[in-house]
């Protein structure tokens, strides 16, 4: 297990803070806990359909790295 600055349990009030101030706006596919790019910390790990969606969102919120994966439209089959 990695040592992170942050304790999941912080970066789930984080993650819900998060989803109440973005999710629902259109933008936001999902949301998620993950690693940030330098593996010392969490991050918040978002979805996005379309690039210019994540232009709108911050790099950073409460503290975690924002990573914003571009994943295309999603469809039920």
């Amino acid at each position: 297990m990695v040592a992170t600055k942050h304790s999941m349990e912080e970066a789930i009030e984080i993650q819900k803070a998060f989803e109440r101030h973005f999710a629902g706006k259109g933008e936001v596919l999902s949301v998620g806990i993950g690693l940030n790019g330098s593996m010392d910390d969490l991050a918040l790990n978002v979805c996005v359909s379309r690039p210019k969606e994540a232009e709108n969102l911050p790099k950073s919120f409460d503290g975690l790295e924002v990573v914003v994966d571009v994943v295309g439209a999603i469809r039920a089959y």
